[in-house]
C-alpha cells in the first residue's frame, strides 16, 4: 500500500539503482526482508492448523466438521493474529520507508533545481559558441574572399612574382613570371632554383637570401636575360623581401622590366650625342665662311656669292633641325594642340608638288600626282599633314638620281575608313634589315649619307605627326635598285569618304 503512492519513476530509480545503499536504506531493506518472511510463516501455520481440524472432524464423524465457514474463520483468526504480530514491524517499516520515500523527494527537488540552473548556463553556452561559429565561418569567408581577390590582382600584375618558403619550396607564382622563367605548368612546390635553373637570376636569389632577406633587409640587384632570341636582351631589377619572420618567410621576389627604360635612356644618350653632331656640322661650315669672309681671304665676287648660299643652306638646316627637334619634343610630351579642319589630301598634295617642282627639275626627276575620283577630305591638322606630304616627297627626289621619277597617289579604304596617301620614286632602295629603323631618330642609312645631308629627324616627326596626332599608321615598302614607297594613312573622321 505504501508504495503504492511512490510514482513509477521513483520505484525505478530505487529498484534499479546501482549505488551502495545508505545506513536508513539498510534499515528499510532489512525490516522489509523480515515482513515479507514471518507474514509468510503465520499464513502458512494458519493454514495448516485449518486443515489438520478439518481432517480430524471428517474422520470422527464422518463429515467436514468446520466446513468453509470454520476455515473463513480459521482464515480470519490468522490474519487476526498475524496483523497483531506484525504490527511493531509494519508500523516500524511504514515510517521509516515514508521518511526515506520524503528525503529521496527532497533530495531529487533540490538535484532538480540544480540541474535547471546548469542546464541554462550549458544553453547559453551552446550560443555562444554557436555565434562565435557563425562570426568564424563568416570571417573565414571574408579571409577567402580577400586571398582571392588578392591573387587575382597577383596574377595581373605586368611584372614577374614568385613567393617561396626559407627551403625555396615555391608556393605562388603569376603569369609574368611563369612567362619569364619558361614555366608550362604551375611550379608550385618546386624549388625556386630549379624553377630558376637557366635563369642569370639563379646566383643573385641566392646572395640575395643570405645576404639581405634572412637578415630583415631588402636585397636588391640588376641582371640581363635573353629571350626569344639571343639578341633580344631584357634587363630587370630584383628584389626579395621576408613577408613574415626572418628566418622563416615567406620570401617574396619581385622583378621590375628595366629594358624600356634602358632603352629610352640610350635613345636620349643618342639624341643628345647626334643631335650635338648636327648642329656642330653645319655652325662648324658657317664659322669657317664668316671668318674667311672676315679675313678677306675670298676676293673674287663669284666666290663670295657661292659662300653666302652655302651659308644661308646651313643655316636653314640648322632652323629645320631645330624646329623638327621642338616639334617631335611637343608631340611626344602631349604638348601640341592640332586645329583639327576638313582637310583635303587631294588639294594639298598638289601644292607640295608645286613647290618641289624646281627642286625636281634641277635633277631632271618628273613629278606626277594621281587622287582617287572620291573626297579625299580627313579630319586633321592642315598644316602637320601638309608637312608630311612634304618631307616624305623631298626625301624620294633627295634619293632618286636623275631621270627617276616621283608620283603621290591619293585614295580611299572603305575597310578602314581611312585616306591613303603613297609616295613612289625610282630610287636606291632600302635594305629589309633597316626598313623598320627609318623612322626612328637621327638614323640614316650609312651607304645613303654621302649621297644627300639630312638631319636624320625628318621621318621621325611624320611618324609623330601621323600616330600620335591623327592616330594613323605610317610605314615603307622597299626593294634595294628598284625603288620605294613610303605611305600613310589617316582615319576619314567626321567628313567621311564619299564616291564622287
Amino acid at each position: 500500500m505504501i508504495l503504492a503512492h511512490v510514482p513509477t519513476w521513483r520505484r525505478s530509480r530505487l529498484d534499479h539503482s546501482t549505488s551502495s545503499p545508505s545506513e536508513s536504506e539498510s534499515e528499510v531493506l532489512t525490516m522489509a526482508r523480515r515482513f515479507s518472511w514471518d507474514s509468510l510463516f503465520l499464513i502458512a501455520m494458519s493454514s495448516t492448523c485449518a486443515t489438520a481440524m478439518g481432517g480430524l472432524a471428517t474422520g470422527i464423524f464422518g463429515f467436514d466438521l468446520i466446513g468453509v465457514s470454520a476455515l473463513l474463520v480459521a482464515s480470519a483468526l490468522g490474519s487476526f493474529l498475524i496483523f497483531m504480530m506484525t504490527n511493531r514491524t509494519c508500523t516500524r517499516f511504514g515510517d521509516a520507508l515514508i521518511d526515506e520515500i520524503e528525503r529521496i523527494i527532497e533530495d531529487d527537488a533540490r538535484i532538480t533545481e540544480i540541474d535547471s540552473a546548469r542546464f541554462h548556463d550549458l544553453q547559453d553556452q551552446i550560443h555562444a559558441m554557436h555565434a562565435r561559429r557563425r562570426e568564424d565561418t563568416a570571417s573565414r569567408q571574408f579571409a577567402i574572399a580577400r586571398s582571392e581577390e588578392i591573387l587575382d590582382v597577383l596574377r595581373m600584375l605586368e611584372g614577374p612574382v614568385v613567393v617561396f618558403d626559407r627551403l625555396g619550396a615555391v608556393r605562388l607564382t603569376n603569369t609574368a613570371s611563369d612567362t619569364l622563367f619558361g614555366c608550362e605548368e604551375s611550379p608550385t612546390g618546386t624549388g625556386i632554383v630549379q624553377m630558376l635553373e637557366h635563369s642569370t637570376l639563379r646566383d643573385q636569389i641566392i646572395d640575395g637570401l643570405s645576404e639581405g632577406a634572412l637578415h630583415g633587409r631588402l636585397f636588391e640587384c640588376e641582371y640581363d636575360t635573353h629571350q626569344d632570341c639571343e639578341d633580344s636582351v631584357r634587363q630587370f631589377k630584383a628584389s626579395i623581401l621576408s613577408l613574415g619572420d626572418v628566418e622563416e618567410g615567406p620570401f617574396v621576389l619581385s622583378l621590375l622590366d628595366l629594358t624600356r627604360e634602358h632603352r629610352v635612356s640610350r635613345m636620349k644618350s643618342d639624341f643628345v650625342s647626334k643631335a650635338s653632331h648636327e648642329l656642330r656640322t653645319p655652325m662648324a661650315s658657317i664659322r669657317a665662311y664668316l671668318e674667311m669672309l672676315v679675313d678677306d681671304e675670298i676676293t673674287e665676287e663669284s666666290e663670295r656669292t657661292r659662300v653666302l648660299r652655302s651659308m644661308l643652306q646651313d643655316t636653314d638646316r640648322l632652323s629645320d633641325l631645330v624646329d623638327n627637334m621642338l616639334n617631335i619634343s611637343k608631340i611626344e610630351a602631349g604638348m601640341v594642340r592640332p586645329v583639327l579642319e576638313r582637310t583635303d589630301l587631294g588639294e594639298i598634295s598638289r601644292r607640295v608638288l608645286q613647290r618641289l617642282e624646281p627642286v625636281a627639275s634641277e635633277k631632271n626627276i618628273s613629278l606626277a600626282s594621281s587622287p582617287a575620283p572620291v573626297d579625299l577630305t580627313v579630319e586633321g591638322d592642315a598644316s602637320m599633314l601638309e608637312q608630311v606630304v612634304e618631307n616624305l616627297a623631298s626625301n624620294a627626289i633627295k634619293y632618286t638620281p636623275e631621270g627617276g621619277r616621283v608620283s603621290i597617289t591619293i585614295d580611299t579604304d572603305p575597310l578602314e575608313k581611312t585616306v591613303v596617301v603613297s609616295i613612289t620614286d625610282t630610287g636606291l632602295g632600302i635594305p629589309s634589315d633597316v626598313q623598320e629603323r627609318v623612322f626612328e631618330k637621327f638614323f640614316r642609312v650609312t651607304s645613303y649619307e654621302r649621297m644627300a645631308k639630312g638631319t636624320g629627324l625628318g621621318l621621325n616627326l611624320c611618324r609623330n605627326i601621323v600616330e600620335s596626332v591623327h592616330q594613323g599608321r605610317i610605314g615603307v615598302d622597299s626593294r634595294v635598285g628598284e625603288g620605294s614607297r613610303f605611305w600613310f594613312s589617316v582615319p576619314v573622321g567626321f567628313a567621311g569618304a564619299r564616291a564622287a
